[in-house]
């Protein structure tokens, strides 16, 4: 079975991440679907960008 997905990896400082791990308790989700959803948001948006005159 391929695999469909991949995984990343970053540094964060821990103040960094009390906030997110606080921001994705708030929302009742991981702290890695947070990311993804941020993540996403701001890649539609930049593309967004890109497409405007």
């Amino acid at each position: 079975m391929a695999k469909t997905e991949t995984q990343i990896s970053f540094r964060v400082t821990y103040e960094f991440k009390a906030r997110l791990e606080a921001q994705a308790e708030k929302e009742h989700r991981p702290v890695a679907n947070l990311i993804h959803k941020v993540m996403e948001e701001y890649l539609e948006q930049q593309e967004n960008q890109d497409e405007q005159p």
